[in-house]
This record gives structure tokens, sequence and C-alpha cells, in this order.
């Protein structure tokens, strides 16, 4: 049961406030050395984690599928030229088309998780 003089507070505990611009426009070196070590940090987590970097395990992922396979998804993806795109490696391939790639990847495995009865 709460108390009736509990005390209040005149702070505002809402969201952050945004942080002042240095007026020379020099980033602090203080900070520049935090992000440095930050990186650092982010990169051993991410190879501690997945053993790798996430865009050779993308490589390895997309080297794995059958060839068939690859063929019908840079079809239902929308590539112009399949059959030269399957050569290519996964990081040879622009943003717009790795994206496309991905988004026909997740519509396949939404569609085929239903599956039940088939994979038996």
């Amino acid at each position: 049961m709460p108390s009736a003089d509990a005390p209040e507070h005149p702070d505002f505990h809402g969201p952050p406030k945004p942080t002042h611009h240095i007026s020379d426009g020099k980033p602090n070196p203080f900070y520049a050395a935090h992000a440095q070590r930050i990186a650092q940090l982010r990169e051993v987590c991410v190879v501690g984690f997945f053993g790798q970097r996430s865009e050779l395990l993308e490589e390895a992922e997309w080297k794995s599928l059958p060839f068939m396979l690859r063929f019908f998804v840079l079809t239902d993806a929308g590539l112009s030229d399949p059959d030269g795109a399957m050569q290519r490696n996964w990081r040879e391939y622009p943003q717009a088309e790795r994206h496309a790639i991905r988004a026909t990847l997740r519509a396949w495995a939404r569609e085929l998780g239903s599956l039940g009865s088939l994979t038996l």
C-alpha cells in the first residue's frame, strides 16, 4: 500500500536528452577510443557466438544450397539473368539483389514450414 507521503521526483525520468554537438566539429578523442574498443568487443562477441563472421556464414549457406534450388530462388527473386548469377558468390550480388533473395527465402520458409504430411 503506497504511503501518503511518498517522495516526489521533480526530474523527468523519460528518455535521455540528446547530447550537444561539439562546436568545432572535431570528434572527442575520449569517445573515439571507446568506439574503437566497442568495435573490437563486438568482433570478439560475433566470432565467439557464430564461430566466424556472419558474412562468411551467409557465403557458406549460399554455397551449400543445391544448384537447382539456387536457380529457382534466383528466378523467383526476379533476377533477369539467373544463369549468369548462378556462378557468383554471395558477396558478389548487389545489395538490392541480396535483399530480394533473402525475402524470397523467408517467404519459402514460411510457406514450406506448414507442410507436415508431404514431408513424412
